[in-house]
């Protein structure tokens, strides 16, 4: 069947800023380090017959490591497990940051959000990004095709402008399980719709924000670019359910967090300003001791100097300014 969508397909870039890292004045006010914490807010639109689905949620929960994915009815066990991200992980979260004040972007899940609508003005107020992890917390390629997949990006912006009473949002997005349509459906319905798409995240090939190919030039329009703000895995608190090399205690996450965090200052100390993403989930990091961990490493970076805490969509305001779009050169390999 015909669509009028089509797959985003850029080369691959094995050099990217290589050994030409942008030096000196990166960032603004001379920091040294853009530090972005994300939370990503899944906890109501995750896969439950509650939604519609046929099954329950088999992935990043307490129980994963044993509890397979229940068939054709409600998982009251899972679904608990989920609840406690929204009931008590967001609260607490939301406690901690204003202490600091600092502001944070969302990977939200617009049917979660929309569930738990109530927490919609208080992230506007804090000056948090709203940001779009997809429609619902599945992978895009379970949906019938590009139009569908089209159909829940346009859903999803209406109903996180709708709990968060903004039209210019979301500012960006991160699927993590997207289609090889995602960004292409994703740009031409934020240009349907009127809403500015300033970043992407669907990325994890740099400690820097890069630029790739506008995805709307596959209709021939001019190409813009698009804004890669690479997201990561390694500072995520899924390690805490990862087999393995993951973490046990709050002190396993901050000392994750240390090193990565020293070894990019120690770089922007030497003239190469770098950008670090710290991944957060209500539900994993929520949890009273774990939490511990991710105090303890924003105590330890607001004691130093030249750390920029921001959100992504004004890391991407300001690349936008100073770095504006070049088409990207390539070594291009067969």
């Amino acid at each position: 069947m015909a669509t009028a969508y089509k797959q985003f397909l850029p080369p691959r870039d094995f050099v990217g800023y290589g050994l030409d890292t942008p030096k000196g004045d990166v960032w603004p006010n001379g920091a040294k380090i853009a530090v972005s914490f994300v939370l990503n807010y899944e906890e109501g639109a995750e896969h439950t017959v509650w939604n519609g689905d046929e099954h329950s949620e088999p992935f990043l929960n307490e129980a994963n490591y044993f509890r397979n994915r229940v068939d054709g009815r409600r998982d009251m066990y899972t679904e608990s497990l989920y609840d406690y991200g929204i009931r008590v992980g967001v609260p607490r979260i939301i406690r901690l940051f204003k202490k600091f004040k600092w502001p944070f972007t969302l990977w939200l899940n617009s049917r979660a959000i929309e569930a738990s609508a109530q927490y919609g003005p208080v992230l506007v107020e804090m000056g948090c990004d709203m940001a779009a992890h997809g429609n619902r917390w599945i992978t895009q390629t379970e949906l019938s095709g590009p139009e569908e997949e089209a159909a829940h990006v346009a859903q999803g912006i209406e109903r996180i402008q709708a709990a968060s009473g903004l039209k210019d949002v979301p500012t960006g997005w991160y699927l993590g399980r997207g289609s090889l349509y995602s960004k292409h459906i994703i740009s031409k319905v934020h240009k349907e719709k009127g809403v500015p798409l300033l970043y992407c995240s669907d990325c994890y090939a740099d400690d820097l924000p890069f630029w790739v190919e506008d995805p709307l030039t596959l209709d021939g329009e001019e190409d813009k670019g698009m804004l890669m703000v690479p997201y990561g895995l390694v500072n995520n608190d899924h390690k805490f359910y990862s087999k393995g090399a993951g973490a046990s205690t709050g002190k396993d996450w901050f000392d994750i967090l240390k090193g990565d965090f020293e070894t990019l200052y120690s770089e922007a100390e030497e003239g190469s300003p770098k950008m670090m993403t710290i991944a957060l989930h209500s539900r994993l990091i929520g949890r009273p001791g774990r939490l511990q961990g991710l105090k303890q490493f924003m105590e330890y970076i607001s004691a130093r100097e030249g750390v920029w805490v921001t959100t992504r969509a004004d890391i991407a305001r300001h690349w936008r300014s100073k770095f504006p779009y070049e088409k990207p050169q390539r070594l291009v390999h067969n």
